[in-house]
């Protein structure tokens, strides 16, 4: 369950615009790196050194983005970071 912190948090980067320009830059990013293979897809991690955001804000946002259906899980596959098996997202 979502503390009062958090929600408060996901209002003011609702309504400042923050939550839709990072959605619109990991989407982007998603695009452009599975452009090639859409199997290979990008792990969180990944995705948080390509756009600089922490962790927490790149999870809120691809979960939204699976939501909406805009992105989903791909084949797994070793992270190109961690080295750990993980569940990559790639375009819909």
């Amino acid at each position: 369950m979502a503390r009062t912190t958090s929600r408060m948090a996901y209002r003011d980067i609702n309504e400042d615009g923050t939550l839709r320009s990072q959605k619109d830059i990991i989407f982007s990013v998603i695009n452009n790196m599975t452009e090639q293979d859409k199997d290979f897809g990008m792990s969180l991690k990944e995705l948080a050194r390509q756009t600089g955001f922490e962790i927490n804000a790149v999870a809120g946002r691809v979960n939204e983005l699976k939501k909406e259906e805009f992105i989903k899980e791909c084949n797994k596959r070793k992270c190109r970071i961690t080295g750990r098996l993980i569940t990559p997202v790639t375009i819909s």
